[in-house]
């Protein structure tokens, strides 16, 4: 999985490059670099919620909620890192960047492949987990370049938006090559779209079971915003 896009801050060696992508990565999690992207998660959020109320019938029909899920936990990671998002679940990126993560998640695993820690297994004529690894390193690769090199682009345009790779691409003191560029996108990708999404299955999961948090949530929405809360959802302002 690694051979072409490196290791995720989280999983290298210690080593010269790992200081390097680690400063990088904190000098665009600063505090003031974290508030620039607040709206984003603002947007987000809203859409999330407002995806779940439309698909549902607004109430009137069970939906299954994780594929609302995981767009919402993918465009974090995206508005975060590329200054970018994914507007529909229709979208073809949306499908074969979730399915790929799925995969890799699974070949991270500690306990979903054997084959780490029983070499023998590598060897097997049944097995199909070495191949099916590579298919998704090229297929990760694709979509990876091409949001590095969207991202680029905007740059090089002007129109880019506050993201930790922009903040990273723009520090002339970070001096990173293509492949610790990659190696903090892994990061924020593959990390981001695990773990929130497992946290955001697990909080609808509680929620709608516990009416009375429901409620108390939302008398603290109204205390913030007011009873007519419609007027402060942001509106798709990022295509």
């Amino acid at each position: 999985m690694s051979s072409t896009a490196g290791f995720t801050i989280g999983t290298s060696p210690a080593s010269e490059s790992l200081k390097r992508r680690r400063k990088a990565a904190a000098s665009a999690l600063n505090r003031p670099s974290v508030q620039s992207y607040v709206p984003f998660l603002h947007l987000e959020t809203a859409d999330f919620i407002r995806d779940l109320y439309e698909r549902g019938s607004h109430g009137a029909q069970p939906i299954d909620c994780m594929p609302m899920i995981q767009r919402l936990s993918l465009n974090l990671s995206l508005t975060l890192n590329w200054g970018d998002r994914i507007g529909s679940l229709d979208d073809h990126l949306f499908d074969e960047i979730t399915e790929c993560e799925e995969y890799i998640s699974r070949f991270r695993s500690t306990t979903g492949n054997l084959q780490d820690y029983i070499p023998f297994l590598r060897y097997m004529p049944f097995n199909k987990n070495s191949a099916k690894a590579a298919e998704m390193r090229a297929r990760r690769d694709v979509y990876l370049r091409r949001l590095n090199t969207e991202l680029q682009d905007r740059i090089n345009a002007g129109t880019d938006r506050p993201c930790i790779q922009g903040n990273v691409l723009k520090d002339p003191e970070a001096k990173l090559s293509e492949e610790e560029l990659i190696s903090i996108s892994l990061t924020m990708l593959s990390g981001g779209l695990d773990t929130i999404t497992t946290t955001l299955a697990w909080a609808v999961a509680l929620l709608s079971q516990r009416p009375d948090i429901q409620e108390k949530g939302w008398n603290e929405i109204k205390k913030a915003y007011g009873d007519d809360i419609s007027r402060t959802l942001p509106s798709h302002t990022i295509n």
